[in-house]
């Protein structure tokens, strides 16, 4: 089964074994129930879910879509570590079904607090907002350094603050910050053989920049409830003499919104659902994805329409960092200095091909680009000195020739108004050089003379005579 974590242990002793084509668990009267038989009856019935979901479903799939999206305006204010000597408690500010409205004492900007981060060994408590009300001057947007704020219900950190009296106050320095963020609405996804339902999450990408760069997704955990953690799996069976036993645990399988590098591969326990590159959302949010079913629509797609764009893709070659050439300067997409995604190269040696957003059927599957995607191509820096080169091209219709005696006309000619002298045709082979045999059946007009093979001079050496009927 694609579920990761061992049941085949003490005290679960999950046996169960797909290969043994076991597909019922059947009880007899009058012997005794295994703990292990239950829970492989279980197992069996998961293996034929599992079965049936990967013929439609790609492992990560959206069953029932949970928006996901990328906020590149995700507010917050950073505050003082202690109000009135005492540690302030960031989570008195937030309550998720009820938010905690926050107002400044000096600006009078309001803001609506969705969420909050505590303090580590490097970084302040953190608010993040939502901004409700400019200031009392109708002009500032944001929180100042340094302010004193009021929340509009009770704060208590070890003294109790009663709503509209102030009780924290923002950083010394830059409190006020813009970043970005996903968010994920509830939605039920295909993991792992299993149907599980994510929580509306919002993960912050970063709480001061709104360049960062990101695979995002899903990093899945299978853990084991047991009564002793969770007080709710003992019996609720009211007024029995078992009521409040403990029984069985249970196996929970989470989604947590989550972040890996963009050049990282550890997808054992994550599904990716975008790509974030420098602010800009790179990949669609992932939608339903089907597997075996998916194919053979891809199939059948291919088959009548063969590879097709929708909205063609541009290309465009730009500079890779800016470029300063004779008093003019040719803007570059990266910073002068930095690396390539792929490799310590320096850009200074770099060109940046830029494809535009578009979507196409390829072998009948979507592929779609939502924003501009850049391709490293090296400078070239090499050069070759050509002296007299030749360099030729096809005219058209030709004709070996060969017993050459002078060459036609193939430029402009005085006294005629074409650039190509006409040549006579004739029915034989030329006999004597100079001199014409047999009897004329045509004309045509020379393009252009070229050596083809042979002792050039010679009278074996063939040409290929370029030619206007």
């Amino acid at each position: 089964m694609a579920q990761i974590k061992n049941l085949n242990v003490s005290p679960y002793y999950d046996d169960f074994d797909k290969t043994d084509n076991f597909h019922k668990v059947l009880f007899r009267p009058g012997f005794a129930v295994q703990a292990r038989e239950l829970t492989t009856l279980q197992s069996i019935l998961q293996d034929q879910i599992e079965v049936h979901g990967k013929h439609m479903f790609k492992e990560g799939s959206v069953i029932i879509p949970g928006q996901v999206s990328l906020s590149n305006y995700y507010t917050s204010v950073r505050l003082e570590s202690t109000f009135g000597g005492e540690i302030i408690v960031p989570s008195q500010f937030f309550n998720a079904t009820n938010p905690v409205i926050i107002t400044g004492s000096t600006s009078g900007v309001k803001a609506k607090v969705i969420g909050y981060a505590d303090p580590t060994s490097t970084t302040q408590p953190v608010l993040y907002l939502q901004y409700l009300q400019s200031g009392t001057d109708n002009t500032t947007d944001a929180f100042a350094d340094t302010e004193n704020i009021t929340a509009d219900t009770t704060i208590t950190h070890t003294t109790s603050y009663a709503s509209g009296v102030a009780s924290l106050t923002t950083f010394s320095a830059s409190a006020s910050q813009t970043g970005s963020a996903i968010k994920v609405e509830t939605g039920v996804y295909f993991v792992r053989g299993t149907f599980v339902r994510c929580a509306e999450q919002t993960l912050v990408l970063s709480a001061t920049s709104i360049l960062e760069s990101a695979r995002v997704g899903f990093t899945i955990t299978e853990t084991l409830v047991t009564p002793e953690e969770d007080a709710t799996l003992t019996d609720n069976a009211t007024g029995s003499a078992n009521y409040a036993a403990k029984g069985a645990h249970r196996l929970k399988t989470t989604l947590t919104l989550s972040k890996l590098p963009l050049d990282s591969a550890a997808d054992t326990s994550f599904v990716e659902l975008m790509r974030v590159r420098r602010g800009i959302q790179e990949t669609p949010s992932r939608t339903t994805e089907y597997s075996v079913l998916g194919d053979t629509l891809a199939r059948r797609t291919h088959d009548e329409s063969g590879d097709y764009t929708v909205r063609p893709f541009q290309i465009s070659v730009r500079e890779s960092i800016d470029n300063e050439y004779k008093g003019s300067t040719a803007r570059g997409v990266f910073a002068a200095g930095s690396r390539t995604d792929v490799g310590n190269i320096a850009r200074e040696s770099l060109l940046a091909i830029q494809v535009s957003p578009g979507k196409a059927y390829i072998k009948g599957y979507e592929v779609e680009k939502i924003a501009p995607t850049f391709l490293d191509v090296r400078k070239s820096r090499a050069f070759n000195t050509v002296n007299a080169g030749i360099s030729t091209f096809e005219l058209g219709n030709f004709a070996f020739v060969t017993n050459v005696f002078g060459t036609p006309d193939i430029s402009a000619v005085t006294g005629e108004s074409t650039a190509y002298k006409e040549i006579k045709l004739f029915t034989d082979f030329t006999t004597t050089r100079g001199s014409a045999s047999g009897y004329q059946i045509g004309v045509a007009r020379a393009r252009s003379f070229e050596y083809f093979s042979g002792t050039q001079g010679s009278t074996e050496a063939i040409y290929k005579l370029f030619y206007l009927m």
